[in-house]
């Protein structure tokens, strides 16, 4: 299904939270959906403990109404600090990434690095990047 997904970065206006750290918006750029229904799930993971587990991670959802491009503004993120993101768009909106009979993801999905090995999911350290709003992030590719 190869649907591209660019990964942008842009600024909010710096605002320091609570501990003086600096704020700022990381927005994704969805491009090329090819099925105009459903949700795109986001999840932003912050540590290995997190990753991957959605009880965990700081989940945003968006419904998609049509085919093309869908941006995700996620507000909030410390700049400097190391994340992870995991996307896939639930299609059938059951609130699950469908698996196919070998547990592979049969709905489309991307990750915020590109996979190091199909035979193994991924872990924190392959898919993590320091938030650096000047810097951006290299394209995402959803599978």
């Amino acid at each position: 299904m190869n649907v591209l997904l660019f990964l942008l970065t842009m600024f909010a206006a710096p605002a320091p939270p609570a501990g003086g750290d600096s704020v700022a918006t990381l927005v994704l750029q969805v491009d090329n959906i090819e099925l105009g229904q459903g949700t795109l799930w986001v999840g932003i993971y912050e540590s290995p403990a997190d990753f991957l587990n959605r009880d965990k991670c700081r989940l945003e959802q968006r419904k998609v109404t049509g085919t093309g491009r869908k941006e995700v503004r996620i507000d909030g993120l410390v700049v400097g600090r190391t994340y992870a993101i995991a996307v896939f768009q639930d299609a059938n909106d059951n609130g699950e990434l469908d698996t196919n009979f070998l547990g592979l993801p049969a709905e489309p999905w991307a990750m915020s690095r590109p996979l190091r090995s199909w035979f193994r999911k991924p872990r924190f350290e392959e898919m993590s990047f320091v938030f650096r709003p000047e810097e951006g992030l290299p394209p995402l590719y959803l599978h």
